[in-house]
């Protein structure tokens, strides 16, 4: 049985190009692994959710919905106090990248602060992570069978770049994937901290008008004093961010019903 508890958030963006129905669907599948889950969502996601012919809550102990506005968080009140409009990236997906993605984006490290659980440590889970899995099965039976080793401290995050130092201006101007956004984990007692040092990170674009992707704000946290170690591992945006490296896992037998690989079979 897996020692962390997952966090994810489903909200309406109206500037998303993929329709709501399809990151039900996403979900489902998600929630299909019965992983211990805690889903921040918006009113309309909250009755999606709950409208499902899919959905039972009988079906899903594991599961907490909260509803949640991104406006009313720390973060949405501390960005949209900050300009009357935030000057976005210049290079970006101009259909998705807009000032409401840039900010639930950077709600993650909140959300993880959030979670009712007495497990030992917490991850942010994308809400539609299974998109990216190649072997969808195998994916979440390893974050199903997921167990952090005790004395496991900082954050355990994927990256697609190696890490070195970034400019502010670059970090302002495009995106930087020397994290993944979609998967992380730390442990429950340094979520608060985490949180602290990325909101101390995002007050240095906000103090100048701008706002830009969370990955990029976790790489100018990078030189946040007391900030928690980000302890970087290689991946892609696919599988391969599940793969927490074997030396910071315990391992155990196979989750129950899970028909998956034997997660000590992944040490990459």
């Amino acid at each position: 049985m897996t020692n962390v508890h997952f966090v994810s958030t489903l909200v309406y963006n109206p500037s998303d190009p993929i329709e709501p129905a399809k990151r039900l669907e996403w979900l489902r599948i998600l929630l299909s692994a019965h992983l211990p889950l805690t889903l921040f969502v918006d009113d309309l996601f909250k009755k999606a959710v709950e409208g499902a012919p899919w959905f039972s809550s009988a079906d899903h102990p594991e599961l907490e919905l909260v509803e949640w506005s991104l406006h009313d968080s720390e973060t949405g009140r501390r960005c949209c106090n900050s300009a009357a409009q935030l000057a976005l990236p210049e290079i970006r997906n101009g259909g998705k990248d807009g000032e409401f993605f840039m900010m639930l984006m950077n709600a993650k490290v909140e959300l993880v602060t959030k979670a009712r659980t007495d497990k030992p440590f917490v991850a942010f889970l994308d809400a539609g992570i299974v998109k990216i899995f190649k072997d969808v099965e195998g994916s979440l039976g390893r974050l199903k069978g997921l167990r952090m080793r005790e004395d496991f401290t900082g954050v355990a995050i994927p990256g697609c770049w190696s890490v070195g130092s970034v400019s502010p201006e670059e970090l302002a101007r495009k995106i930087c994937w020397m994290f993944c956004g979609g998967f992380f984990v730390v442990r429950r007692e340094e979520a608060d901290n985490l949180f602290e040092a990325a909101t101390a990170a995002l007050d240095h674009f906000l103090a100048k008008g701008q706002i830009t992707w969370e990955v990029n704000v976790w790489v100018h946290m990078l030189t946040v004093p007391g900030a928690p170690q980000m302890k970087w591992f290689a991946a892609d945006h696919n599988d391969r961010m599940t793969m927490i490296p074997g030396e910071w896992r315990e391992f155990d037998a196979k989750p129950p019903g899970c028909d998956c690989p034997n997660p000590e079979s992944n040490t990459a």
